[in-house]
């Protein structure tokens, strides 16, 4: 599976700040080049290596954890060292909020690429405002109502943004170890059911001190990070043709009604729709 592991959203211009764009791409294949932006843009590497080149400058090389924040206008490009080695999440914003973040310095074009590391917080981070963004592009809303969720969208970006601008080497803590071990776990065997008490007990916890500790370092409780990584698997299965009730078997839902439910509960849409525009999208 590469590049086809991408989904796109347009909401409707707002003039103060817009997420226009969010998606994960698993396995890359293809290469960037010579692309020039009329909108921000940030690459978060999460898996793989490669290389980079802004501005017409020489190629610089890129490793999972670095952060590639792309400016309107600044011509780019880049792609995996080794075709299907790489991973991203990307997130595609404009308006004054994201013009702010360079006029004031919070972003910088002489310094596009800024190594964050692999923090699982980070992470769920993208993929939660890539699901909040997948699920209001998916509801029918008034244009008031609209108008400001895309504003809250935008929001929850900047904040994004703006961490990853004010990075620097050796400035991000560590993950802890049991923190990386329980998402590992969590992202593991999508098709089974699994305890969270074991996870917990094996991270040297009990289950509500580490539910509790989970869900201040990650910012959702381990159980819903468990989910978003059966919808994102979900996501990916149904952009390649597999049928929703196969989707359902595979990811270990006890049936396809509770599977609609979870997956509608999360993107705002259901597997069939999801699929139907990601068919469109890709014709």
């Amino acid at each position: 599976m590469g590049d086809r592991n991408i989904y796109y959203h347009h909401g409707p211009g707002a003039e103060l700040g817009a997420l226009v764009g969010a998606g994960v791409i698993r396995n890359k294949t293809a290469m960037c080049l010579d692309r020039r932006l009329q909108d921000y843009a940030v690459v978060y590497l999460t898996a793989g290596s490669g290389w980079f080149s802004h501005g017409g400058g020489p190629r610089q090389a890129v490793t999972a954890g670095d952060a590639l924040l792309l400016f309107p206008g600044i011509t780019h490009s880049y792609g995996p060292e080794i075709s299907g080695r790489w991973s991203e999440y990307w997130l595609m914003c404009r308006g004054a909020l994201f013009s702010a973040l360079q006029t004031h310095g919070q972003v910088d074009p002489q310094r596009p690429v800024v190594h964050v590391g692999l923090r699982p917080a980070l992470q769920a981070e993208f993929s939660d405002l890539i699901a909040a963004r997948d699920a209001a592009a998916s509801r029918l809303r008034t244009p008031r109502a609209t108008h400001a969720e895309e504003v809250e969208l935008a929001a929850r970006a900047v904040l994004l943004i703006t961490r990853l601008g004010r990075a620097a080497p050796g400035d991000q803590p560590e993950t802890p170890e049991w923190l990386e071990r329980a998402c590992q776990a969590l992202s593991a065997e999508l098709h089974i059911p699994i305890d969270l008490r074991h996870i917990a007990a094996a991270c040297g916890f009990s289950y509500e001190r580490f539910r509790k500790a989970f869900a201040q370092a990650i910012g959702m409780p381990p159980a819903r990070f468990r989910l978003l990584r059966r919808i994102d698997r979900a996501k990916a299965l149904l952009m390649i043709g597999h049928d929703i009730s196969q989707v359902a078997e595979q990811l270990g839902f006890c049936d396809v009604y509770f599977f609609i439910r979870q997956f509608k509960t999360v993107t705002g849409t259901t597997p069939a729709r999801f699929r139907g525009k990601s068919v469109q999208r890709q014709t």
